[in-house]
């Protein structure tokens, strides 16, 4: 179960939660994209297919291929 802070003892010098949200969406403008993807998780998975080397066929050579 999940209980909610009350905010009883809240003091003059505690910022209201909409000064929160003022204050974190300010400094969230200053990140770069990438610094956003960063915090936001997101990861970008490169892949290339793996490359050889016409030497690593067995037995062919590229004029042997029809690429018409």
């Amino acid at each position: 179960m999940i209980r909610r802070a009350r905010h009883t003892n809240m003091s003059a010098a505690d910022p209201t939660p909409e000064q929160i949200r003022e204050r974190t969406a300010a400094i969230r403008q200053t990140w770069t994209p990438r610094e956003r993807e960063r915090r936001l998780g997101i990861k970008y998975i490169r892949w290339l297919p793996p490359m050889i080397s016409e030497l690593d066929l067995p037995g062919q050579s590229a004029s042997e291929f029809d690429f018409s």
